[in-house]
């Protein structure tokens, strides 16, 4: 079977699209047995090469023209009918809703990770949110199947859309084996080092943007930085989009020197992140996975999470839930875990084995269900 992957919508800098994509590129091309992949990338984004291994073909299209949005969708209306003939390709895969329209005969499978471009259009810019919502609307009608990255996600695309007209599964996302508690004492002081962090911290990692809940958070860490002078909060990640309201939220709060920001952390530095900090917090108000908190728990961090969306589905009962609205329960989670060495060594041992259930090599299994069953049109819909 020949398959095409579209990743030139993944951005260079990594986070949760950008980890899914090259995760399952990665366990897909392993052994790809009877199966050729073709992966179209943007030439300057190295960690999406996999050219070297046996029935891969890398198709490399320049970013200084392709990373605008507007340019891109060319390539795909134009371009990408072209190599899908071209190539003689059986299954085109994108991985971040849009298609091409024309496939002439190609099957196609879109991954959804979320509607936010639907339940929370504030939150992003107008052009994407036209973009995006016309693909997502044509996916529903067109593309042979459809991957959902969460059960969450599947209900949340039926209510905003309507019944799925090809086929649907869920794949939920996987996490790396790098992700442990047991990383050793070297790694985790050189990784303090290196960020300047202090020997007690609250951490978040992910993109700065409205969503992430972020200035709630610093509302919920104020009255613990001022009675423990020694717990600082860590924001790592890039900033993304409309960031203003932490920032003014920090320096109201008097918290500038309470809150450090790394900006991008790299995967090699995030298993050893997560594997020192006091507490990972993560109080999103939508995620369609949520992977930062997966990756928590297979750390062993003592973990808080939002009660909505997803995120309830990853972490089971090994996280504290809260409702991300409340900047109380909040502050009380943090506050009770803080306080409590045995619920922290609790929580410690849970993490792990409930991320466990969830893997890479289970992730590419499933989306490759996706393509058979795209070929065969044995099912309706199809769910773990």
């Amino acid at each position: 079977m020949k398959i095409l992957i579209d990743a030139t919508g993944i951005p260079r800098e990594k986070a949760g699209v950008g980890v899914y994509a090259r995760n399952l590129l990665d366990r897909l091309t392993r052994n790809p047995g009877t199966l050729e992949f073709f992966i179209l990338a943007q030439n300057d984004d190295r960690e999406m090469n996999f050219g070297h291994r046996p029935n891969v073909t890398m198709l490399w299209v320049p970013a200084r023209f392709f990373r605008i949005l507007p340019i891109r969708f060319l390539l795909e209306q134009l371009f990408l009918p072209v190599l899908l003939v071209k190539y003689r390709i059986q299954v085109l895969h994108s991985l971040h809703y849009a298609f091409p329209l024309l496939t002439f005969g190609t099957h196609r499978v879109v991954t959804f990770h979320d509607m936010t471009f639907f339940t929370m259009p504030e939150f992003h810019q107008r052009l994407k949110i036209v973009y995006f919502r016309f693909f997502m609307r044509a996916s529903v009608r067109l593309v042979d199947h459809m991957i959902f990255v969460s059960r969450s996600a599947l209900d949340d695309c039926t209510a905003q859309l309507g019944p799925i007209h090809g086929g649907a599964s869920v794949v939920p996302h996987g996490k790396s084996d790098e992700f442990r508690p047991d990383i050793s004492l070297d790694v985790l002081n050189a990784v303090r080092k290196k960020y300047n962090l202090h020997s007690r911290f609250i951490l978040y990692i992910g993109t700065i943007e409205p969503r992430k809940n972020l200035p709630r958070l610093v509302e919920a860490f104020a009255p613990i930085a001022r009675r423990d002078p020694d717990i600082h909060l860590v924001i790592a990640g890039k900033i993304g989009w409309m960031a203003e309201a932490l920032f003014t939220a920090i320096k109201r709060l008097d918290l500038t020197s309470r809150v450090t920001f790394t900006g991008f952390v790299s995967e090699e530095d995030k298993p050893a992140l997560l594997a020192t900090c006091t507490i990972f917090v993560y109080p999103s108000l939508y995620e369609g996975f949520g992977l930062p908190a997966l990756e928590a728990l297979a750390s062993g961090a003592p973990t808080v999470t939002s009660n909505t969306s997803s995120l309830p589905e990853v972490v089971g009962q090994a996280a504290w839930l809260v409702d991300p609205t409340s900047t109380e329960d909040i502050q009380q989670a943090l506050e009770t875990i803080l306080a409590d060495t045995l619920l922290q060594q609790e929580l410690h041992r849970a993490g792990p084995l409930q991320a466990a259930q969830f893997t890479w090599e289970r992730t590419a299994t499933l989306t490759i269900e996706a393509y058979r069953s795209c070929m065969h049109s044995q099912v309706k819909e199809r769910t773990i």
